[in-house]
């Protein structure tokens, strides 16, 4: 019994060293991609094809069979970049960029000192006050929203949507959040625009002073990569991460830890997983990861169009974006859309407890598992919620991360993948 028991603890402190050692792994990976080194792994300075040779490399140690050179799937986009520091003032007092304020990723290059116009809540609620304000030039002004004593939500944020499409032809628009969340974009607007942190500005600000470089390339090289272990049968399971993010806002690195050097850790952590086995998986699994999501899911959309895998041969799609915190839960993206499979999922999980406070939504478009599920394959997108509020902000970096859920989701994902 004691010898018994003595194996018995043997091998559940191996399978526990197992996993440590890959969440060893997975927090290695994390720190590494959102480091300096990969420039937020963005376009400006390349940083997109620094992190994708680095993979390429993990994908090569992992001993993944590639379809092409390097696991590369290579294609061109369009992107607008900031490389150079910007400036922005108000009234003289200049404030800082990513923290302060950001521009508009769509913004062109500009400069110059204009005067500020406020769109008060006259204008809002009085037609006659509307009238007299589209009839003025504004073609040399800036504009922004003067809340005060408005009291109404709703047409707040109807006139921040005005705004945002510059139905006043301003010369440029300056809005106002309680967060600054940076992005990327594929084109280039004709107006300037700027977002500050609420309570920097009121309306007693006059004035407005700026300089903005931006760089808008048109033909810029980037690249998907792929893997795949061959299974017993040509049906495809296929897991899929973006490994982009937004780069560089001026000397302003946006690290990306969670968004989503924590989805591309879950890949390949899979795949270290699948390919250690002795045994040929029951179908072949494809191990795919994807730049420019954060430009408008480009890297997947090009894949569902030129696909390395028949779509028609792919069982099922696991996105993973975002998965490293989770203290609130998971949501299951587009689990609803596949009601067998979220039940064979739910099931392993009532069984082992792997995760908490899981709830499947409806179909979304919010990651890379939405081109897959326009196609017809089934897709979803796990994405762990609360801990996440520095998303798409300089502060998401790897030392915030709990990985509270990321074991729980990779044992679920993993006991699906080896269902029959």
């Amino acid at each position: 019994m004691i010898k018994k028991i003595s194996i018995g603890l043997g091998v559940c402190l191996l399978s526990l060293t197992g996993f440590a050692q890959d969440m060893e792994y997975t927090k290695k990976l994390v720190e590494k991609l959102s480091s300096k080194e990969f420039h937020g792994r963005g376009y400006v300075n390349k940083g997109d094809s620094i992190a994708a040779a680095y993979l390429s490399k993990e994908m090569k140690g992992i001993k993944l069979k590639s379809l092409t050179e390097n696991y590369y799937q290579p294609y061109s986009i369009s992107v607008n970049t900031f490389a150079k520091n910007t400036k922005l003032a108000f009234d003289g007092k200049e404030l800082k960029a990513s923290s302060e304020y950001i521009v508009s990723p769509s913004t062109k290059t500009g400069k110059g000192e204009l005067e500020l116009s406020w769109i008060n809540k006259d204008v809002l609620t009085k037609y006659y006050a509307l009238g007299e304000f589209l009839e003025k030039d504004h073609s040399n002004s800036f504009l922004a929203i003067d809340s005060t004593g408005l009291n109404n939500p709703e047409l707040y944020s109807f006139a921040k949507t005005l705004m945002k499409k510059n139905v006043f032809n301003a010369k440029g628009i300056v809005l106002t959040s309680d967060k600054l969340k940076y992005s990327t974009r594929t084109k280039q607007d004709d107006f300037t625009s700027f977002t500050v942190k609420t309570g920097i500005i009121s309306p007693e600000v006059k004035t407005i002073k700026y300089d903005i470089q931006s760089e808008f390339i048109e033909d810029y090289k980037t690249q998907n990569l792929v893997g795949f272990i061959p299974g017993k049968s040509d049906t495809c399971i296929l897991f899929t991460a973006h490994y982009d993010h937004l780069g560089h806002f001026g000397d302003n690195m946006y690290p990306g830890a969670n968004d989503n050097a924590s989805g591309v850790a879950m890949v390949l952590n899979l795949a270290k997983y699948f390919k250690a086995k002795k045994r040929k998986p029951n179908y072949t699994l494809v191990f795919a990861l994807f730049s420019a999501e954060e430009a408008g899911l480009l890297g997947s959309k090009h894949y569902v169009e030129h696909p390395l895998f028949p779509l028609e041969q792919t069982k099922m799609v696991f996105n993973f974006d975002m998965v490293a915190t989770g203290e609130k839960g998971i949501y299951l993206i587009n689990g609803k859309t596949v009601p067998k499979e979220l039940e064979k999922i739910n099931a392993i999980n009532k069984e082992k407890e792997y995760v908490f406070n899981m709830y499947p939504t409806r179909a979304s478009s919010s990651s890379d598992h939405a081109p897959f599920h326009k196609k017809g394959v089934k897709a979803v997108f796990f994405y762990t919620f609360g801990g996440n509020g520095d998303y798409h902000e300089t502060t998401d970096t790897a030392d915030k991360l709990s990985y509270k859920q990321f074991e729980g989701i990779f044992k679920l994902v993993r006991d699906y993948t080896e269902m029959k």
